[in-house]
């Protein structure tokens, strides 16, 4: 795995297809179905595509692709469907026996597309502790999609996803343990307030 090149070590969809056209001259790619399923509380959109060789083809390759919804880089967000769809279609020439996976069943269109940079895998943990720990406000929705393509500091996301994570936990501390909410609520302000002032 040393020469490893990222997406060029794999054959793109649209080469799998010129090959698939080359053998199989009245074949054709179609869309068998797509629905939006839900995995571990997220969503994803999956795709099955076959790949008939000939008109009245009895066992045409089957390929299923899926993809998160919304898509986590920014070759996926917002075209969900038209990269499942090229995936699944990638994988349904493999199981048509009609491509060459010498360099792999993965289209160079899937390995590219699961690929985060490390700035984009800290906005995507910090996103995910600051919903885990409730405190998705109006500002930090603002934030987060005024930032979508922006390289942040990878070095500064982990001190604020660990914040995150004290302000929750004190926040839980002092709402069990106050007699009321608005109490709760002043305790948690004060304690926030000293911390900003140190």
């Amino acid at each position: 795995m040393a020469d490893y090149k990222g997406p060029l070590d794999y054959i793109d969809v649209a080469t799998r297809i010129v090959e698939f056209r080359n053998q199989y001259p009245t074949g054709s790619l179609q869309q068998l179905k797509y629905e939006v399923l839900e995995v571990g509380g997220k969503a994803f959109l999956a795709f099955t595509a076959a790949a008939y060789r000939t008109p009245d083809d009895e066992r045409p390759g089957i390929g299923t692709a899926w993809e998160p919804i919304p898509g986590p880089t920014s070759f996926t967000r917002d075209s969900e469907m038209q990269n499942a769809e090229t995936a699944a279609w990638g994988r349904a020439i493999v199981a048509a026996l009609a491509a060459d996976t010498k360099k792999g069943i993965a289209s160079s269109e899937e390995v590219r597309n699961r690929q985060q940079t490390p700035a984009q895998r800290a906005q995507r943990d910090l996103a995910d502790a600051v919903t885990a720990a409730g405190m998705v406000t109006k500002e930090f929705a603002q934030w987060a999609q005024t930032t979508r393509n922006v390289e942040l500091n990878t070095a500064a996301v982990p001190v604020l996803v660990q914040l995150t994570r004290e302000v929750q936990e004190k926040g839980t501390a002092i709402m069990s343990s106050a007699p009321d909410h608005a109490e709760a609520q002043q305790t948690l302000s004060d304690e926030l307030g000293a911390q900003e002032a140190s």
